[in-house]
């Protein structure tokens, strides 16, 4: 089973945009099979094994692209199946394709389509002139949002009473994420790869495409390297001498490294990087707890549950209902990109 992550693209779509959002998941895809691809018996039927990106246009035929390249479409908007986000990049709305667009049977299909997305528990996300598309579904109705000042002049005048907030790059609400800027474009994937993956796949993420000086600049190098390597290896078992042997250090070297670096042991570090992501698998699967348990890399499932319940304070199935009760996504309680 593979997470549908649905790109609309309305022409001229903004390359860079709409790549943004396909090149991040194909890195969190990458990361995904670096951790849990060593399982001989992941993936099953009952386990979700990764995420397929399907770009869509109103029609189902190619988009042009602001750059003028034309880019075959997956298919075209429409159906019942509700994908876990939906995502529409930049493009040019002072174009006539735009204005083309919404003179087209096709247009009012588009718009309650989203809207069918978003009632269904799609993630909508939006950037640029996108956005304008999302207040014409009412999808920004009673939220606030932001918008490139074109893009805002457009929506004032058709959709008044929508609320745009001024001089911000990026919002987020619980389940509309908007974007004005390029440096709010980046947010929003960031967002995304939160929301869709866990802040864990993030922190890689961003120590892949080094976005993550300031955070890990100060870092001894060595205790850096070990913190990346962990996210990626953390499922294995007895995973800290095999990083430790790739670091051409002893586990004693680096257990000392990482006391004085982070106030926390490398095996303190592994521990916690296995408990968020059984978290996350629990909150959004229906995967045995002792599954979850292996598949996170503990062999004793007494200790799996054990561990579990001095870090969140309840067992794992008691987790799990909780999250169901809930109905939303579990957010970790340290939503930053630490290990502590």
């Amino acid at each position: 089973m593979r997470q549908q992550i649905l790109v609309v693209a309305f022409e001229p779509v903004r390359l860079s945009s709409l790549g943004a959002v396909t090149d991040a998941m194909a890195f969190t895809d990458r990361y995904r099979d670096r951790v849990y691809g060593g399982h001989a018996f992941y993936p099953s039927d009952h386990e979700v094994t990764g995420i397929q990106v399907r770009v869509l246009t109103p029609t189902g035929g190619p988009v042009r692209t602001a750059a003028g390249t034309r880019l075959v479409a997956d298919g075209r908007t429409g159906g019942d199946t509700v994908a876990k986000a939906v995502v529409l990049p930049a493009f040019g709305i002072d174009d006539a394709p735009w204005r083309a667009a919404e003179r087209t049977r096709e247009w009012p299909t588009v718009l309650s389509w989203l809207t069918a997305q978003h009632d269904g528990g799609a993630l909508i996300a939006a950037a640029g002139a996108s956005v304008l598309v999302l207040a014409e579904a009412g999808l920004l109705d009673g939220r606030a949002a932001v918008a490139d000042p074109d893009t805002a002049r457009h929506i004032h005048a058709r959709r008044p009473g929508t609320c745009l907030l001024p001089g911000l790059p990026m919002t987020a609400s619980h389940d509309v994420l908007t974007a004005a800027t390029a440096a709010g474009e980046r947010q929003l994937v960031r967002e995304l790869v939160r929301r869709v993956n866990s802040p864990n796949v993030l922190c890689w993420l961003d120590e892949a495409l080094g976005q993550d000086q300031e955070r890990t600049g100060s870092l001894d190098p060595l205790v850096a390297r070990f913190v990346h390597l962990a996210r990626e290896r953390f499922a294995e078992p007895g995973c800290l001498q095999a990083i430790s042997e790739d670091l051409h250090t002893t586990e004693r070297t680096l257990r000392r490294r990482c006391r004085t670096a982070l106030g926390e042991t490398p095996g303190a570090v592994v521990r916690v990087l296995r408990l968020d992501a059984a978290r996350v698998m629990l909150s959004r699967s229906s995967i045995p707890v002792e599954r979850v348990g292996a598949l996170v890399g503990y062999r004793d499932v007494a200790a799996f549950r054990a561990q579990f319940r001095r870090r969140f304070g309840c067992s794992p199935s008691a987790a799990r209902r909780a999250d169901a009760a809930r109905d939303s996504p579990w957010h970790p309680r340290d939503e930053t990109c630490t290990v502590q």
